[in-house]
């Protein structure tokens, strides 16, 4: 079994070509991602990306050259993120909980990563820190 590792992109969104450019660099390396979930930060088009994507032999390869990608200002490797269920019912109340009891189909569903290490990529160079 491989080991999922959440990774989260930086990067200034103009177009649908954002997210291809971020598919592709990784694809042609043979990485997969398993999903994607972002929102948008600012008004000058800085969005944040979360992606699940499994361990390969690739991947800080796949890492390192998405940090070098036009538009992307750092990646982040979130070392020890455990994801956390939270579901939005459509009258727009949040909970935390699984996904069982609430994945009726009218039901939105939301992954966040809690994490306390990150290993950054911002130009292919590499920085690490702890948070607590």
């Amino acid at each position: 079994m491989t080991q999922e590792k959440v990774v989260r992109i930086l990067g200034y969104y103009h177009d649908a070509s954002y997210i291809e450019r971020i598919a592709s660099n990784l694809r042609k390396l043979l990485v997969d991602v398993d999903w994607i979930y972002g929102r948008k930060i600012n008004d000058e088009g800085l969005y944040e990306i979360y992606m699940g994507i499994p361990y390969t032999n690739n991947f800080e390869i796949a890492v390192a050259n998405l940090s070098k990608t036009v538009e992307i200002e750092k990646v982040e490797v979130l070392e020890d993120a455990q994801l956390e269920t939270y579901v939005v019912s459509h009258d727009g109340t949040i909970r935390k909980g699984g996904e069982e009891e609430w994945n009726d189909g009218e039901n939105l569903i939301i992954y966040l990563p809690v994490f306390s290490k990150v290993v950054g990529y911002s130009w292919g160079d590499k920085y690490s820190k702890n948070l607590h």
